[in-house]
């Protein structure tokens, strides 16, 4: 790391852009388990190519994966989520697995705390690939967010107080329900990491560096402007050669590279809920020609913007393509 000050506060425009690509974002959450384990128990949810997390309800339990000695202990109100789909076991032992990638259940009961074992709530967030990449690419494989440690926590908890009383329910929409309140789990945990100033290349770092953060901003505001690596470092104050160097250190990724993927969010959008031309689109991310914006948009999104119109959009992609 090069030796300059850089504020790590958020701005109150970065953080009013922040919510607003928050508020846009195309995501799902599913609670696929909901249930209390007892004995010898082992879960991997690892594979779905998705952001897995895991809600110790109460009770607890242990948390292994490869090339890690020591294990983790999750206790109530803990959530871990797992931003690249990292392999890894849960269970009630704290001694190493031989193998990952096992489900092994020996005994369950009804959700109550009156009852033995570690209740809990398992599930996945799909998120849009490009906007995944920007927010959570550079995270390590795991976090975990103690919901019970400090006040300005108050908010997980009632969240997660409403999760273990539907959980426990089986009345008509309580899946439905759970799914929606898990929603609100990705806000939380960009919420979290916000608050614990992390170094976390990609967006939130982007966001966090004063200088770096107008460029963002300047992009954010007008995507398909002719923006170039001059005008780009002018707006943040810094040489051209200072600007790539320190937008790499906050983003993860070089600028040009930045703003083709913040276009293609954009152009997402547009496709998706506009309806717009694939001409149209294309000249409002600053291309010329449609061939040139095609063929970028599927480098970064997988298809091309006919077919992902085509096939339903961002949420179908997966499906469709394999590959993200």
């Amino acid at each position: 790391m090069s030796s300059h000050t850089k504020e790590k506060a958020f701005s109150q425009d970065a953080k009013q852009a922040l919510n607003e690509i928050l508020r846009r974002i195309s995501f799902r959450a599913e609670v696929f388990y909901r249930g209390q384990l007892c004995d010898s128990w082992a879960l991997d949810t690892s594979g779905t190519g998705n952001v897995n997390f895991h809600i110790v309800c109460y009770g607890g339990c242990w948390l292994h994966l490869p090339g890690y000695q020591t294990p983790t202990f999750l206790q109530s109100g803990d959530i871990v989520v797992f931003p690249h789909d990292a392999a890894h076991l849960i269970g009630a032992s704290k001694e190493k697995p031989d193998t990952f990638g096992v489900q092994n259940i020996s005994r369950e009961v009804p959700l109550d705390r009156t009852n033995p074992g570690t209740a809990l709530i398992c599930g996945f967030l799909e998120i849009d690939h490009s906007v995944r990449r920007l927010l959570l690419g550079s995270l390590p494989e795991f976090l975990v967010v103690a919901a019970q440690s400090g006040a300005g926590n108050v908010a997980v908890r009632t969240l997660l107080d409403l999760l273990f009383a539907e959980a426990g329910m089986d009345e008509v929409g309580a899946t439905a329900i759970l799914d929606r309140l898990a929603d609100a789990l990705l806000f939380y945990i960009i919420r979290d990491l916000v608050e614990k100033s992390l170094p976390v290349p990609g967006l939130l770092g982007a966001f966090a560096d004063a200088q770096i953060c107008k460029a963002v901003l300047a992009i954010n505001a007008n995507p398909g402007w002719h923006w170039t690596l001059d005008n780009l470092a002018e707006i943040a104050h810094l040489s051209r050669s200072a600007f790539i160097e320190r937008f790499f250190q906050a983003c993860g990724m070089p600028p040009i590279e930045f703003l083709t993927i913040w276009r293609m969010y954009f152009a997402r959008r547009w496709l998706e809920q506009e309806k717009a031309s694939v001409m149209d689109v294309a000249e409002r991310c600053g291309y010329e020609s449609a061939a040139a914006f095609s063929k970028a948009f599927k480098r970064v999104m997988g298809v091309g913007p006919g077919q992902f119109r085509k096939i339903g959009g961002v949420r179908k992609i997966k499906a469709f393509s394999g590959t993200l």
